[in-house]
């Protein structure tokens, strides 16, 4: 049988997976990337080891129960005959404890409570982190994309550029300076593209990384050029109040004080007294004892309290009451400092994004002013007011100011995303919007390998 259908299929299903792959949204790449970080797989059995935690301190208001067994063989042997007496014994013993008064539990169940849900908030904050890294990788990979973008064109126009720059030449309208400046900026270029062409392989392989597996889908992506955040200048406070509510990094500290508040309630506790309600049932089966000489048989059963009120425990009781002010002491300052770092975070983030929206607009001015005067160059150059210097300079000016206009807009909506971290408010329908900003701009195509005209051996 011939191989070409097999192999027609398996380059079906390959086009199918790359299409598949192609169109992936940020949704579902950040799911992945949840599902491949190990701080996340972490900070989530932290969060299952601290429910089972607040599963053992409900448990210990309930009754125990134990069972004892007992078998025991005796060779016994008395002064003066010393003959030997062997007897043998079981016993099984049936035991309830039931706590009645035990004030340190309460305190015990409120501090498993205080590390259950700071389990739950640090799960989260290792989630939002995960998904911050996550968008920073694709944005670098986005900014490194379009860098190459603008690499390729402006090598594309440099082309050009040195293409008349020979063609002038040679019909001795132009000097040699013209072919050589021209020369110079296209080694420049290509010099330029290859760095670009590098970073786009580094960052794919930084969010391949992350992702578990490659991702290609964003080479053929790029973020609208019309489209900023919408960042209201007097909201600044709102996203610190905001922050400062629901910020993960918060929750943890103010959940940390909590938990060692019932700590020290706890151990203050420690000469309080207890009182538990007892109940057993025995039964034994013997052949004897040391006094008795004829088998036994009988049941038991006893119910009674026991009560316990410590008196004196060396100093070690006042130690540990000690030690958990201590730790409300740290506690306290972490939630401090927690509070502060999220409020130096939320303004500083504040700052950068409106910045990046600003500089996005004044490189747009600049990109439509240099695109004017790149086209006052070029018409002074083809009647001979202009040199090839100036028609380079200015192209090279337009992409760079394409390029930092391009880099401005992709920091303003990561600065969104920081603060949205911040605030905890980071979700799938965050990353749908995202996702929603970027078209399809495939790559331009790579250009040919120039070829140098040696003047020299041509004359």
């Amino acid at each position: 049988m011939s191989p070409a259908p097999h192999l027609r299929r398996l380059l079906l299903c390959a086009a199918a997976w790359a299409g598949a792959a192609a169109a992936q949204p940020l949704p579902e790449l950040a799911r992945l990337a949840l599902a491949a970080d190990p701080a996340v797989a972490g900070a989530e059995a932290q969060a299952r080891a601290a429910e089972q935690r607040l599963v053992q301190a409900r448990a210990a208001f309930g009754p125990t129960l134990n069972l004892t067994a007992n078998q025991s063989e005796t060779d016994y042997k008395e002064a003066p005959a010393f003959d030997n007496r062997p007897f043998r014994g079981k016993q099984l013993v049936l035991q309830l404890t039931q706590p009645v008064l035990r004030p340190a539990l309460f305190s015990g169940l409120r501090s498993a409570e205080a590390q259950y849900e700071q389990a739950r908030a640090q799960h989260e904050q290792a989630r939002l982190a995960s998904l911050q890294r996550f968008m920073e990788a694709c944005f670098d990979l986005l900014k490194a994309r379009d860098t190459l973008r603008f690499a390729r064109a402006q090598q594309l126009s440099t082309g050009e550029q040195m293409a008349a720059a020979q063609r002038k030449y040679r019909v001795g309208t132009a000097p040699v300076t013209d072919v050589r400046e021209a020369e110079a900026k296209a080694d420049v270029v290509a010099a330029q593209l290859a760095a670009a062409e590098h970073e786009v392989q580094m960052r794919q392989q930084v969010l391949a990384e992350l992702v578990g597996r490659p991702v290609d889908g964003l080479l053929v992506r790029s973020l609208q050029d019309d489209r900023l955040p919408s960042l209201e200048p007097a909201a600044a406070a709102r996203w610190l109040d905001d922050a400062l509510a629901a910020s993960p990094q918060v929750a943890q500290a103010r959940l940390a004080l909590d938990a060692a508040l019932a700590e020290v309630d706890r151990a203050s506790l420690g000469h309080a007294p207890t009182l538990d309600l007892t109940a057993s049932h025995t039964r034994n089966r013997d052949t004897g004892s040391i006094n008795i000489l004829t088998p036994r048989r009988y049941d038991a059963t006893q119910v009674g309290v026991n009560f316990n009120l410590p008196l004196f425990a060396s100093g070690a009781t006042q130690s540990k009451v000690q030690e958990a002010l201590a730790l409300r002491d740290k506690a306290q300052g972490e939630l401090d400092a927690a509070r502060r770092g999220v409020t130096l975070g939320v303004r500083q983030q504040w700052s950068a994004a409106l910045s990046a929206m600003a500089q996005a607009q004044g490189y747009a001015t600049a990109v439509r002013s240099g695109e004017l005067s790149l086209q006052a160059n070029r018409r002074g150059y083809e009647v001979g007011v202009r040199v090839a210097a100036e028609v380079l300079d200015a192209q090279s000016k337009l992409f760079e100011s394409q390029r930092e206009m391009t880099r401005s807009r992709y920091d303003a909506w990561l600065g969104l995303v920081r603060l949205k971290v911040l605030a905890g408010r980071l979700d799938d329908t965050d990353l749908a919007q995202l996702d929603g900003l970027l078209v399809e701009r495939p790559l331009p195509a790579a250009a040919p390998g120039r070829a140098r005209e040696d003047d020299r051996q041509r004359r």
